[in-house]
Formats: structure tokens, sequence, C-alpha cells
């Protein structure tokens, strides 16, 4: 009985054709950079990466600059060192971290959380004497020692700034004084105790219900750390804690 033959289905590769540019090679030579665990673990450098820690083929790796490295042919990524290699005419690339360069970026900081201290605890002095517990004051209306506070959570921090080069501070008083007063600001965290400050002061003359724009680059480290801004003067006067006061306008410098 005679059989059809089967014509050849096809002498072409299965596989899609590779995109222009790709290597479809699954060993690559990669340099080697460190040996350990008695050879089962060796890092590499491939085309200039940094230092790829692999499990390896034991191999005897005295001497040895570079290894061949066995690539995942779906990502191309280094997923085992097979041995060392011959090493190449051409040396493999050296990676060289980039240099970082310096930006100056201005930003905006809106408080988080304003609120005053008083003998009797958070909020109350505000809402009973000024009408707004959200505002900031300080001195002595004859209720004790008032101190405000202003906080702005992990904005600042999040910058990823190294460096704070100027910082004001737009405040708005509350007209409690209605003549012209001493704000002094220092850098605070919140407790339920009031605020606890550090470091530096500055200061600003405050008119009635007035906006005035305060530098506060002083401040600059504690802000940095993530602390807010405290009203921590002697002498009666009180800041508004919504709208636009307190917000603070920074000049920063990142590394990119």
């Amino acid at each position: 009985m005679n059989l059809p033959i089967l014509d050849l289905l096809s002498t072409a590769p299965a596989d899609e054709s590779p995109r222009t540019g790709s290597d479809r090679t699954m060993v690559a030579v990669a340099r080697v950079l460190d040996v350990a665990d008695g050879g089962t673990t060796v890092t590499v450098s491939l085309l200039g990466s940094a230092g790829i820690s692999l499990p390896a083929t034991a191999s005897t790796w005295t001497g040895v600059a570079t290894a061949h490295v066995l690539l995942d042919p779906d990502t191309g990524r280094p997923i085992h060192v097979l041995g060392p290699a011959p090493a190449p005419k051409t040396a493999p690339p050296t990676f060289k971290p980039p240099t970082p360069t310096t930006h100056t970026i201005t930003c905006t900081a809106h408080p988080a959380w304003t609120g005053t201290h008083a003998p009797t605890g958070w909020g109350r002095f505000s809402a009973a004497v000024v009408g707004h517990p959200r505002d900031l004051s300080q001195g002595n209306a004859g209720t004790g020692t008032l101190t405000g506070l202003a906080t702005y959570g992990q904005q600042i921090p999040a910058i990823g700034a190294t460096k704070i080069t100027r910082a004001t501070l737009t405040a708005t008083g509350n007209a409690a004084n209605p003549g012209n007063w001493s704000a002094v600001l220092q850098c605070a965290t919140y407790t339920d105790a009031g605020p606890q400050p550090t470091g530096p002061q500055t200061a600003a003359i405050i008119t009635n219900n007035q906006t005035t724009t305060i530098d506060v680059t002083a401040l600059a480290a504690g802000l940095l750390d993530g602390q807010g801004i405290a009203l921590v003067g002697t002498v009666y006067g009180g800041l508004r804690g919504l709208g636009d006061s307190m917000v603070l306008s920074l000049e920063c410098e990142v590394q990119l």
C-alpha cells in the first residue's frame, strides 16, 4: 500500500523574529567582582552594571576576572553564573555610578493641623476666647501661658531635600492684639502636654489682622526633620491657622 508523503510543514522557526536591536543569546560574559560561599555565590557586573550577587556553579575562581552568566531568555536578566570565562579581547565595561547633580526647587507646604495649647489643654482657649479653634496664640491673656503650633506632617521631609536655602512663612494676625506685637517662632513637636520647642528662634512684628511674610530660614534644620512651627513669645497675640496663614514657601536643594 502506498502512503502519501506529507509535505514539509515548515523549515522556518516557529518563534517570532527578534525585534531590531534585540539579542537572543542566553549566555553573556560579565566581570567578576567578588566570590563567596566557597565559590557558589559570585558577584558580577554585567554590561557595566552595579554588582549583582548570583548563585554559581562551584569552580576555581582564583585569578578569574570574567565569567559566563546565564540570562533569562524572556527578561535578559542574569540568573546563574556558569563558570569562569576566558578574558575577552575587549574588557567588559566598568560600573561608574552617576555623579549626582544639585538642583534648586521651590515648593509650598500648607499646615496639616494648627492649634493652641493652654493650661486647660489643646484648642479650648482658641475656641472659647478667640472663636477660632485652629488659631495660634502666644503669651498670656489671663488664662496662663499660651503656645500655638502648626504642624506640616511629612510634607517637607518627603521632598528629599539636602538643604533648605530659603524659607518664608505667611502669617496673618487674628486681631486678638489690635496693636503691634512680636511673634516669636521656633520649631517644635506636638505632645499632649503642649509643644516641645527646639532649636533657634526667629521673630517678626505682627500688626492687628494684617498679613506678614516672615523669613524663617533659621528654622530650616527643624523643618527638614519634619517638625512644626510653634508660637512661643511672651507678648499676647494670635495668628490665623486657616487659609493662607501659616503657609511655608521653600527653596530647597535636591540631588538628582
